[in-house]
């Protein structure tokens, strides 16, 4: 059970009244300090605490910081933030304003900036919610403290509330994989080629705005140099990093987000701007896994396993496979966890679970190469996004078989054993890796 004994103190800065110039607004800052106890969760029920915490009218600013005994690492707690239109609806992410998970101790949200990970937007009055994810938790259960610092704008005694925002991610708009909301899918980053062709990409990446060390430019000039064709950028419960993809223009970068859950990962590829889909579900809890599936669905996006038998506590897959289009058979270096994922994918084939193997780098930083491993899929169209999402999930009729079959090879082995289930209408990419 989780026990939430929450102690606050409102702290008025600078003696209560005074206030300072910002530009040419007078402003204040206050500061609510709290505290939350925090038990182990029981099994199945949820991994996730929420602080509220009160946003006056014409705040301008809100950062935030938590601390905790980390006992020598048996201690892990994520956090993000929901603003006032969040909902207790299962599925709804509405009022998401962003996720750190364990990376970041303090962040901030403004109207034109935040921090990565973090949603720029209208500060709006009402009551906000802290998310902590309970990753691990000592059985004595551990105390967090936390400040939150509110820069509130003197000047005005009003403000006009500003018009509801209308985006995937509030409203759930279904999104076709030709919709003109799925950005940059009508357009074309290569000269007009012969078709059908082979092209290659890394599906599953990491940057500043979860994880990752990378920067999206830093990102997008070591996929060019590796000979990518495209990338898919998968921060971890979040849409902070799309906005920055809109601005590439050198190389096609799919949104995506690792659906990143204490029971396995999954990835989203495909999701139009500023769109994202529900991590809170319980480890095991098939149905709403499902929910998510349908989610990225009605999005226009494709989701996949990511690796299902990795070491990290909580990496492993512990849901079902109805409904997914792909699963990751190759995540970075080769090993053991990879050798049973696709046994597994082998073990779906015979099943008659038809789907696509990928293989990806899940890079952090550039101690691990972008594109080793990659994807390779066939496209018969000029390459964007719709046709790298329609090639990754489609399934060949026996007269297109001859030819087409996909192969996983480590250490120059080609490893075609394990594929002797293939039949024509399985879906196809090429996974491989230079080693």
């Amino acid at each position: 059970m989780v026990k939430l004994l929450i102690a606050g103190v409102l702290v008025f800065l600078s003696c209560g009244t005074a206030a300072t110039k910002s530009g040419s607004k007078l402003t204040r800052t206050q500061a609510l300090v709290k505290t939350l106890h925090v038990d182990p969760p029981e099994k199945g029920k949820s991994r996730y605490a929420y602080v509220s915490f009160a946003v006056p009218p014409n705040t301008l600013r809100i950062s935030i910081s938590y601390n905790y005994d980390h006992a020598n690492g048996a201690n892990a707690l994520d956090i993000g933030l929901f603003d006032s239109r969040a909902t207790e609806r299962a599925g709804d992410v509405n009022g998401f304003r962003g996720w750190s998970g364990g990376r970041r101790a303090e962040f901030f949200v403004a109207r034109e900036t935040a921090t990565p990970g973090y949603v720029p937007g209208e500060i709006r009055p009402g009551s906000w919610r802290i998310i902590l994810g309970l990753y691990r938790v000592v059985p004595a259960g551990v105390d967090v403290n936390f400040k939150i610092d509110e820069e509130i704008d003197e000047s005005k005694t009003t403000r006009l509330a500003a018009p509801a925002e209308t985006n995937p991610v509030s409203l759930g708009i279904p999104v076709s994989l030709t919709s003109g909301l799925a950005l940059r899918e009508q357009t074309s980053l290569a000269p007009a080629k012969v078709f059908p062709r082979w092209v290659s990409g890394d599906l599953h990446l990491h940057t500043v705005h979860s994880d990752g060390d990378w920067t999206i430019p830093e990102l997008v000039t070591a996929a060019k140099a590796a000979g990518l064709d495209f990338i898919c950028i998968t921060d971890h419960n979040t849409y902070s990093h799309h906005a920055e993809i809109a601005q590439v223009n050198d190389l096609l970068v799919l949104r995506g987000e690792e659906i990143t859950t204490y029971g396995g990962h999954a990835n989203a590829w495909g999701l139009p701007r500023d769109a994202m889909l529900d991590f809170r579900v319980q480890p095991g809890d098939n149905p709403g896994i499902s929910r998510v599936v349908a989610q990225a669905h009605s999005r226009g996006a494709l989701i996949s396993i990511n690796h299902p038998f990795a070491l990290c506590p909580g990496c492993d897959w512990s849901y079902g496979e109805d409904g997914f289009d792909a699963i990751e058979v190759w995540n970075g270096t080769w090993d053991n966890a990879d050798e049973r994922a696709l046994s597994l994918w082998d073990r779906l084939l015979q099943n008659g679970r038809h789907l696509t193997a990928v293989a990806s780098s899940d890079s952090h930083r550039p101690a691990s190469p972008v594109g080793q491993a990659a994807t390779h899929v066939a496209i018969d169209q000029a390459l964007t996004t719709a046709t790298v999402l329609r090639s990754i999930r489609a399934r060949l009729s026996d007269q297109h078989c001859p030819g087409v079959q996909t192969y996983v090879y480590s250490k120059e082995v080609w490893r075609t054993e394990d594929l002797r289930h293939w039949r024509c209408d399985h879906s196809f990419a090429l996974t491989w890796t230079a080693i």
